[in-house]
């Protein structure tokens, strides 16, 4: 008889777990990760960006645009007038470099190349070479956070280097949505997130440089000029506070900022009067029947007590 009771009691204990295991995992899946917040480009005007810069980096300095182009045999480093898109001054690099992305530590600016493995340094002023460095792997974009250099190299891994030595010094793998999010390009630090180009798409996402995850996921799409290629650029002008993006070989340079999508509301449901009846009805008989197993597992221990005890002595013998 008491195997009979033991049988029940493993019952009633396996239905209860599988009564809240759903809850359980539901608990789980809604803290699991953070999802990125979708958001827009508003496009608050634009001006002439040159159609023949295959452009891999963008960068002010005090109020001044930089721009690295690539391509073998057609790379520049170069100043830009903001306003005409002119050339002001012009470097080129060897015909057999890739030019890639760039930033400004102090008054020098580094520049990348792609397959290359050399960063140049580069005197703000007069653009003559004052020093490089080299590194291994392939170099993308390049981004400078007032400590750091942080480089991506076309991975979802984000390297981390000394600003004076270019020692690499730590990685971040990043996730959008819990997912590795890869081919991340040119690199930009605005409002204390990292911004990223994502190679041969028309998104732009917002990193956090602790954790890796992708905050916001920013649609750019809808502003490639006719005859231009990929996406790529972007660059923070902190003495107007203004935030711009081109891309490859684009005949245009918008100043943009980022919003939420409209949400357009749902049509109105009339909700039916049977639907929150048939909720209660829900959870009282999941009560019920929890409650009615829990009465049960009792009723057997005091049983299981009555006829003796967890461990009753043999017949015939005294305890």
């Amino acid at each position: 008889m008491l195997r009979g009771r033991h049988l029940l009691a493993l019952i009633c204990c396996t239905l209860i777990v599988l009564n809240l295991a759903p809850q359980i995992g539901a608990q789980g899946d809604e803290s699991a990760y953070i999802r990125a917040e979708s958001l827009l480009v508003v496009d608050h005007g634009n001006v002439t960006h040159d159609l023949q810069a295959y452009t891999q980096g963008l960068e002010f300095y005090q109020g001044r645009l930089f721009e690295s182009t690539g391509v073998y045999g057609s790379s520049t480093l170069r100043e830009v007038n903001l306003s005409t898109g002119e050339v002001i001054r012009s470097v080129n690099l060897s015909a057999d470099e890739f030019g890639e992305g760039l930033t400004f530590v102090d008054d020098q600016i580094i520049q990348l190349t792609w397959k290359e493995g050399v960063a140049y340094r580069y005197d703000v002023n007069t653009f003559e070479v004052v020093g490089n460095h080299t590194y291994s792997g392939e170099g993308w974009g390049l981004a400078y956070d007032g400590n750091q250099l942080i480089m991506s190299d076309g991975s979802d891994v984000l390297q981390f280097r000394n600003a004076t030595t270019f020692e690499l010094e730590s990685t971040l793998n990043v996730t959008l949505n819990n997912e590795s999010l890869g081919r991340l390009n040119e690199l930009e630090m605005f409002q204390g997130l990292l911004l990223a180009n994502v190679y041969q798409t028309e998104q732009i996402v917002g990193i956090d440089l602790v954790s890796g995850i992708v905050v916001w996921d920013i649609d750019a799409s809808g502003l490639k000029t006719e005859g231009g290629e990929v996406l790529n650029g972007i660059a923070h002008d902190a003495t107007t506070g203004s935030l711009w993006i081109t891309g490859k070989y684009w005949s245009k340079m918008y100043n943009i900022s980022f919003a939420e999508p409209e949400r357009i509301p749902e049509p109105e449901v009339i909700a039916e009067p049977k639907q929150p009846v048939a909720t209660q009805v829900e959870a009282f008989y999941s009560n019920a029947v929890l409650a009615s197993m829990m009465v049960l597992l009792v009723t057997l221990w005091a049983m299981k007590l009555k006829d003796g005890g967890l461990n009753p002595p043999p017949k015939g013998e005294s305890s």
